[in-house]
């Protein structure tokens, strides 16, 4: 991945919002970054189309079957000027290490 430096020069910079996240969120959404459910997370961001950054994954709820979670982004777009928000949301069931792209 780019710096930070780079992406804040590039306009694709996404602040870290984890920490305003309630304790069980932010726990699971740590897992997802950097615990036992971080390989799972890097495999589906690699093997999207965007450039996805598995450091800012977000864990927005947790369903009886899966962990729904999103990864916010910047995309750069021919027709704009300048780049656009935009996210990628999936379910990741962590008794598979499966995640699923949702639309």
């Amino acid at each position: 991945m780019p710096s930070e430096a780079a992406k804040k020069a590039a306009g694709t910079y996404i602040p870290d919002t984890a920490l305003l996240l309630p304790n069980v969120r932010a726990w699971l959404t740590q897992e997802c970054r950097a615990g036992s459910l971080a390989t799972v997370v890097k495999n589906f961001c690699e093997a999207q189309a965007e450039l996805l950054d598995p450091a800012l994954v977000l864990v927005e709820s947790v369903a009886s079957d899966c962990i729904q979670c999103r990864i916010p982004c910047r995309h750069f777009d021919s027709e704009a000027t300048r780049p656009f928000d935009t996210e990628v949301c999936f379910n990741l069931d962590p008794q598979k290490g499966v995640c699923r792209r949702t639309v």
